[in-house]
């Protein structure tokens, strides 16, 4: 059963660093591990990892796809939260108010960490002695990208940043516990309002 929305409970910038914050320590830190050690390896074995491509490759295969595909699985389930938005009592919702499908999720992860790989990207080549002005404009726009979406988030009165946009979702405050329901014979998630 998932979270719905009766009335308008947003939640600001704040919040939404902290559980950004947690979701770095628990999902993007064993990732980044992950990407190094592999790295590693693949030098070991002789593959090349030291041009920009295969950085760049190393680093959307072992970290931003599989931070994107968590996200939006922990998103889209029925906690409706990656573990950092759970731990500091927020879901993420759809405008109608409802639970994410995974595809909206994945939408939403995509357009949210689509900076960060571009922003690899770009940094990758610019380390590499590239100076083409296109990685340069890469790199700033985006890092505007971000500063945008979190000026949207602290500005804007639903308090949307541009994936909740895009994606016609939002996050509110909102968290679940178990509950007896004799109607289900079990147990089913319950919404508590904050």
């Amino acid at each position: 059963m998932g979270a719905t929305l009766t009335d308008k409970d947003p939640v600001g910038l704040t919040p939404r660093l902290r559980a950004a914050g947690l979701d770095l320590l628990l999902i993007v830190a064993p990732c980044a591990a992950l990407a190094g050690v592999l790295g590693i390896m693949l030098r070991t074995v002789g593959i090349d990892v030291a041009t920009p491509v295969a950085r760049d490759s190393l680093a959307f295969a072992t970290l931003v796809l599989p931070v994107m595909v968590t996200t939006a699985y922990q998103e889209a389930s029925p906690r409706q939260a990656t573990v950092g938005k759970r731990r500091t009592g927020l879901l993420v919702i759809a405008d109608s108010g409802g639970r994410l499908t995974f595809g909206r999720a994945l939408g939403r992860a995509f357009v949210k960490f689509l900076p960060w790989q571009l922003g690899h990207t770009a940094v990758f080549n610019l380390v590499d002695g590239s100076t083409a002005p296109g990685f340069v404009v890469l790199s700033i726009g985006s890092q505007v990208i971000v500063v945008i979406s979190m000026l949207a988030v602290a500005l804007d009165t639903e308090h949307r940043a541009i994936h909740d946009w895009i994606t016609r979702s939002r996050v509110v405050a909102g968290t679940y516990r178990w509950q007896e329901s004799r109607e289900c014979q079990g147990h089913e998630r319950v919404r508590d309002r904050q």
